[in-house]
């Protein structure tokens, strides 16, 4: 991941996570500075209740609950409201955030043309 928002500084692209993802990348393993380090290079979307809303609609719609769910309904419901487009997910949860996309998943990678309303989704 250092050297993604390394590339993605130089490129000039905007990296965005839901902030709810801050909970899940600090951990007792991960230093410190390297975690400032890397959140000092990305915009860090807060969960409003439209948002929790939409996470909430996407967990009923793929037919999933529960909090080992939530997190990543919220990274997608944050993904589908992003006005960047093309949109691509870096996730080590291909299977789940690909479920809860449903069909606005990108299969094909048409997101890289800058044209798409559906979100890729990469393996980290």
């Amino acid at each position: 991941m250092t050297a993604r928002l390394a590339v993605a500084a130089q490129d000039d692209v905007r990296v965005v996570i839901a902030a709810a993802t801050i909970v899940e990348a600090d951990y007792l393993a991960v230093h410190p500075a390297r975690l400032d380090w890397a959140l000092s290079r990305l915009v860090a979307i807060p969960l409003t209740q439209d948002l929790a809303r939409a996470a909430s609609n996407l967990l009923k719609s793929a037919g999933l609950r529960g909090r080992k769910y939530a997190i990543d309904a919220m990274v997608v419901a944050t993904a589908l409201a992003a006005a960047d487009r093309p949109v691509t997910v870096l996730t080590s949860d291909v299977d789940d955030i690909s479920t809860l996309l449903g069909d606005r998943l990108d299969r094909a990678g048409a997101g890289r043309t800058g044209n798409s309303t559906r979100v890729r989704v990469l393996a980290v």
